[in-house]
């Protein structure tokens, strides 16, 4: 993928993710609609986009449950999800530039990435950290390790899928 092509998809993901952080229930239509979109520009995005952003829900409900962080409305908010389907998408848009790097460099900068994308999300006010900073940002970091490991695997396996025809 060219760099000015890398540069826009990810510029488009950094306005995604402000838009529901920032946002938050404000954007969900229009979170919705870029999603769709995206969805219609690159077919086949839906399935990876659906399925890692399932996962990434699940850790975040799991997590929420653990009381390692909340949300104002006291429920799981759908900007979430929405970012998780996106980012889910994101991933699969980005699979080649991202399996085409050492794997090793990939799963740190997904730990690092993650947990400061929360920790954004936290100074933005978007979830609050009632265990405090430093427990969740390890617990966070651990938790983006491990799903970046998750991550890089289920790319592989869906990439060696789609060359096979399955």
């Amino acid at each position: 993928m060219p760099a000015r092509q890398l540069l826009i998809i990810g510029l488009i993901f950094n306005v995604y993710w402000f838009l529901a952080v920032i946002g938050q229930g404000q954007f969900v239509w229009l979170l919705a609609i870029l999603l769709f979109a995206c969805w219609w520009r690159y077919q086949g995005t839906w399935r990876f986009g659906l399925m890692l952003g399932a996962t990434g829900v699940l850790m975040d409900l799991m997590l929420s449950w653990m009381g390692l962080y909340t949300f104002a409305a006291n429920a799981f908010p759908i900007w979430l999800v929405l970012l998780w389907l996106g980012f889910g998408s994101f991933i699969w848009v980005m699979r080649q530039t991202i399996v085409a790097n050492s794997p090793y460099i990939i799963v740190v900068l997904g730990g690092i990435g993650g947990t400061m994308s929360y920790f954004a999300g936290y100074r933005f006010g978007a979830v609050m950290w009632p265990l405090g900073i430093e427990i969740t940002l390890i617990c966070i970091l651990v938790c983006w390790l491990c799903f970046s490991v998750l991550v890089l695997a289920l790319l592989n396996r869906c990439n060696r899928q789609q060359s096979e025809g399955v």
